[in-house]
């Protein structure tokens, strides 16, 4: 039994309270700190929660100086919220209680439901039917709950709470996994970094990742969401929040499991979510300016730095360190992440030739060619100077084993900050020593400064803030002049009826004849003009030059009447059962380059059209660019761009080819594919031959339906 169809999403107002709640029910709640129940407990009395707590223990008068009740259904008024963390057999018949009982909200720690296989997924299934007949909404199974720090709300057991304040920051989590969501808090809070509101949503048999990232878009104490996603429910409602965000000046980052297929499947064991095609979310999210990352670490830093700048474009870097071979081995990283080192101004110049040797204040800049002796002072004006160059986007500190790293840190800090106390620019903090360091990362804790320890996660977070800034919004499509409206029907096609369908796109193709004899193929090659290409007709022989069924170049009317009877001996001979329907004679297109243009409809998203370097370079040139159908020429043309190709396309020494002409065919095939969005669908052009003046579709096949 699968899983019920998610309602209408939730309103924002309702998942504020559920995030809020003014009175908490924990059901098994104890004093033994080796249970959830404990845990979760005695980490939401720590952490100063405000509302009105319900322990529910029949065994127990009291827990921690507060009365207890034997079961939810005892509780003096329904809790907003009830959680719990018990044996699955146990968890239907209070949920059951707890809806009954008018709660508003119910947390499910427990595990082995839909993410355990068919008999836990019905059993999940039940259990949101139960409360959502009345009216109470759902977080998990499979969770491990949430951590408010904005509300001062803990309904979580994770050790990493075991702390004495949590910092509030304006970072919001949303994450699929229950274990890496406390990780992940457990790390910031070591890197200086704090949180608004993290929450774990475990099997999203209810509440789901969009419900709670639209509260985070409209929530005033968060600046920055960051989510760890293993499947996507409503991936046009994802879209939808991800423009929204755009509006609200929120930056969305992302880490998404799944990117092989042992990730996929691993994630959907997780939390049995289906994981899509990673592909082609990573094309919305580019579309749609969501920050996907491969690492949690990078995800955080990049978060902490966009807090503070969030408009910020950063295209040029400096780099301020204490050891000139950590410079330069930072200086290649930004290099060959496609950002630029800063060329510093003038001024700028000048103003560090004060305090450095000859040719030491260049960038990168090491502390260590300074003029005088005492470093933590020179640091303090370096800073100052360096922030205020009108070259330079961002900062990063390379720091490593110096004397006195807490004063160095701190007048570096002091430096970067104006009177206000308000980061001047976007600055990454890097902390390469062990022990040694801990002091200086107190200094930066305290003056509510984020850092890593490790060189790649500032690197990498600098690059994806690079990428952010070129973000360009798509255009409007608009269906092209000839396209036609009416989609195939379900079926297989073969070349020379796909390629018809095509031309009715207005997608250019190569004229060919469907001939039956050796006389016959002659006869048709002479009046489309020589050369010609010829070809083998059989539904059952997909890959035609595999089994010989392709040959190029023929000249002359015995060329053609040899190879007609050359290429279906071969075909023969490969597959002996093949239907062999003839052999096609086309005119020859020659040209410069080979691209591939693909569609096909993705099971989350929908329509998707592909282009790449097509012919003997798909295997060979494997980057491919995706987008959701259809599409505008503008986007079209940076499909392209993004392609190794492309340098080959406008006109790498020499002439460019006719880049508007693929441009158009790509945006006639993501019509094509647009009209066929309702049905399953897989389409391939390759190649298409691109010369100087044209393109044209030589070769094709379309699939319609199952």
């Amino acid at each position: 039994m699968n899983a019920p169809a998610p309602s209408a999403p939730v309103p924002v107002a309702e998942v504020s309270q559920l995030l809020a709640p003014r009175s908490v029910a924990v059901i098994g709640a104890s004093e033994d700190q080796t249970k959830f129940g404990g845990r979760l407990y005695r980490m939401l009395i720590k952490h100063g929660y405000a509302g009105t707590i319900y322990p529910v223990n029949p065994g127990r008068e009291s827990l921690f100086g507060i009365k207890t009740v034997p079961s939810v259904s005892a509780t003096p008024e329904a809790p907003d919220m009830v959680v719990m963390a018990l044996p699955r057999a146990k968890v239907k018949d209070e949920i059951a209680a707890a809806a009954a009982r008018g709660a508003r909200g119910g947390i499910i720690i427990t595990a082995k439901f839909s993410d355990a296989g068919p008999e836990g997924a019905a059993l999940e299934a039940e259990i949101v039917e139960i409360a959502r007949a009345h009216g109470m909404r759902l977080i998990g199974p499979n969770c491990l709950g949430i951590i408010s720090p904005a509300n001062r709300v803990v309904l979580c057991s994770s050790p990493a709470l075991d702390v004495d304040a949590l910092p509030v920051g304006p970072i919001g989590f949303v994450s699929q996994s229950g274990a890496l969501m406390a990780t992940i808090f457990d790390r910031a809070l070591e890197m200086g970094v704090g949180f608004s509101h993290c929450v774990s949503v475990g099997n999203q048999a209810d509440l789901e990742l969009c419900d709670f990232v639209e509260y985070l878009i409209e929530d005033p104490r968060t600046r920055v969401i960051c989510t760890y996603i293993e499947g996507i429910k409503d991936p046009r409602r994802f879209a939808e929040l991800a423009r929204r965000a755009r509006e609200a000046g929120k930056p969305w980052l992302a880490v998404k499991a799944g990117r092989t297929d042992a990730g996929s499947r691993a994630a959907f064991s997780h939390t049995a979510s289906i994981a899509g095609s990673h592909a082609v979310l990573a094309s919305v999210c580019r579309d749609e300016n969501i920050t996907m990352l491969d690492d949690t670490g990078t995800m955080i830093t990049l978060a902490a730095a966009l807090a503070r700048h969030p408009d910020a474009r950063v295209e040029t870097v400096a780099v301020l360190t204490t050891s000139g071979g950590g410079g330069a081995l930072a200086a290649d990283a930004i290099s060959s992440g496609g950002l630029k080192m800063a060329d510093f101004a003038p001024a700028t110049r000048a103003a560090l030739d004060e305090h450095y040797s000859p040719g030491q204040g260049l960038n990168p800049v090491d502390f260590g060619g300074r003029k005088f002796d005492d470093a933590a002072d020179v640091s303090k004006v370096t800073a100052e100077i360096v922030a205020a160059d009108p070259n330079t986007d961002a900062l990063l500190y390379a720091i490593t084993t110096a004397p006195m790293m807490e004063r160095l840190a701190d007048q570096l800090a002091a430096g970067m900050t104006d009177d206000q106390g308000q980061s001047r620019k976007p600055a990454f903090w890097v902390m390469q020593p062990g022990r040694a360091a801990d002091r200086a990362r107190a200094v930066l804790r305290e003056r509510g400064i984020a850092f890593t320890n490790h060189t790649g996660e500032a690197i990498d977070a600098l690059v994806a803030w690079h990428a952010r800034s070129g973000f360009v919004p798509r255009t409007r499509p608009e269906r092209p002049a000839g396209a036609t409206v009416a989609a195939p029907a379900a079926g297989q096609y073969d070349e020379a009826a796909s390629k018809a369908i095509l031309a009715g796109y207005g997608v250019p193709v190569n004229e060919s004849r469907l001939v039956r004899g050796a006389d016959e193929a002659a006869t048709a090659a002479r009046e489309l003009g020589y050369p010609v290409v010829m070809k083998i007709v059989s539904a059952d022989i997909v890959h035609k030059s595999d089994v010989g069924g392709v040959a190029v170049g023929i000249a002359d009317d015995a060329g053609a009447a040899a190879c007609y009877r050359q290429i279906v001996d071969r075909a023969r001979a490969a597959v002996p059962t093949a239907r062999i329907d003839g052999v096609s004679v086309q005119t020859m297109a020659s040209g410069k380059l080979e691209v591939i243009v693909g569609a096909r409809r993705d099971a989350q998203f929908g329509p998707i059209v592909v282009v790449g370097a097509g012919g003997v370079l798909v295997e060979l040139l494997s980057d491919r660019a995706i987008a959701r159908a259809p599409i505008a020429a503008a986007d079209a043309r940076r499909m392209l761009e993004s392609l190794s190709v492309w340098p080959v396309l406008s006109g790498y020494r020499g002439r460019a080819l006719a880049v508007d002409a693929v441009v158009d065919a790509i945006v006639r095939v993501s019509w094509l594919a647009h009209d066929l969005g309702s049905q399953e669908f897989e389409l391939d052009v390759n190649p298409l031959i691109v010369d100087v003046d044209r393109c044209v579709a030589v070769d094709a096949r379309l699939r319609v339906g199952a």
